[in-house]
């Protein structure tokens, strides 16, 4: 009788309820275990991100002891190449170029040189924006598109891809442009107000070679570099996707919060007439403002607004993103890294953009001008 009792036992297989119970247990480990898994991935991501600012802060660091004390321009003429310059012109040239020695990218860096060398002695090289922009297109493909993982952020699906029409890979790598609305074409002198003239506020400025001494809020108070997204289309109209809003008044004044009171979408998630004619993140070695800088105005992952002509040459407001849940990286001229809060105070975003003295936008302005006196820091 024993026998037959466990022969009968040990034949006997799961019911269908009991098979229903171990599917719905094992799918709820899996729905408990998956955001776990998605939250370690992104916070491996967000590390390595953080590792390439800080790459980026030493080799800033070492390019200034390496030339008297002084950071690349924002955005300048390479090597000379003047074309059209004195006039608005268009320097090109990102300070990233500048750096590419420093971060183990010498042969790159000596190849830029030889093509814009090159172009200096023949100017047909060129079709006029300057060496070594505008290199014929196999020229151009072969530098412009290569991928430089140090200026790509792996959160970022997008980062270091290739575009056939800009011929360049992108970048998650973005200027500071202090505590102002910025402007890619515009020099000190061509300024139509004085208060439009913030740029010696900003770490980055056009064709000027700044010295650490005049960084004098200090080193650790002032912000040289920050995120954001590669826009998933030129046209897109969601601002985690990189889109930017064609709303951008510009009276010497430069109030962020019209920007912010104007351009959102119904949802907040979106822009109001979404601009089509910038190449925000596109290029990784463009010195436009509109296309690669950001300004400590807006909030980080907030709106953004180029002035109304929809030009990469334009007066604009621009807030870093990132992929990043909450907040932004950022790399401050000392070379650390911090990660900065979508809550960051920005003060009265209704005040007009200052020339000198403390930043009316809170400690997100102050860590964005080198000399506004403040002691702030995030």
């Amino acid at each position: 009788m024993g026998k037959s009792f466990k022969s009968s036992l040990g034949a006997r297989g799961f019911t269908l309820v009991e098979l229903l119970v171990v599917i719905a247990i094992i799918g709820l480990l899996i729905g408990l275990l998956l955001p776990a898994v998605q939250a370690a991935r992104e916070a491996a991501r967000r590390m390595q991100c953080t590792n390439n600012f800080k790459q980026l802060g030493l080799a800033l660091l070492t390019y200034a002891d390496a030339n008297n004390d002084t950071f690349p321009a924002g955005s300048c003429y390479f090597l000379g190449f003047d074309q059209n310059k004195g006039t608005v012109g268009c320097p090109l040239n990102g300070g990233i170029v500048f750096l590419l020695p420093y971060f183990e990218q010498q042969s790159l860096y000596a190849e830029y040189v030889k093509w814009a060398t090159d172009s200096l002695k023949d100017r047909s090289l060129t079709s006029g924006y300057g060496a070594p922009w505008d290199l014929a297109a196999a020229n151009r493909d072969n530098w412009y598109g290569r991928k430089i993982s140090v200026l790509c952020c792996p959160s970022d699906g997008l980062a270091g891809t290739f575009e056939a029409v800009t011929g360049s890979s992108a970048t998650n790598v973005y200027y500071s442009a202090g505590d102002g609305m910025w402007t890619f074409a515009r020099r000190a002198d061509q300024e139509w107000t004085n208060r439009s003239d913030i740029g010696p506020r900003a770490f980055w400025q056009r064709e000027v070679w700044k010295k650490m001494a005049s960084i004098t809020d200090g080193t650790s108070n002032t912000i040289s570099l920050s995120e954001g997204v590669v826009p998933t289309s030129r046209s897109t109209n969601v601002i985690r996707q990189g889109a930017v809003a064609a709303y951008q008044p510009h009276d010497g004044e430069a109030r962020p919060q019209l920007c912010l009171n104007n351009a959102y979408g119904a949802d907040r998630t979106t822009v109001k007439n979404p601009c089509s004619a910038l190449w925000r993140g596109r290029i990784w070695s463009n010195g436009r403002a509109a296309d690669a800088w950001f300004t400590c105005t807006l909030p980080p992952n907030s709106v953004s607004c180029v002035a109304g002509s929809y030009n990469s040459n334009e007066w604009g407001s621009f807030a870093p993103t990132s992929y990043h849940s909450g907040g932004v990286n950022v790399l401050r001229v000392d070379g650390s890294v911090t990660f900065v809060s979508d809550t960051v105070n920005t003060g009265d975003l209704s005040a007009a953009q200052v020339t000198t003295g403390r930043s009316p936008y809170g400690v997100w302005g102050a860590m964005g001008s080198i000399n506004g006196g403040e002691t702030a820091s995030l």
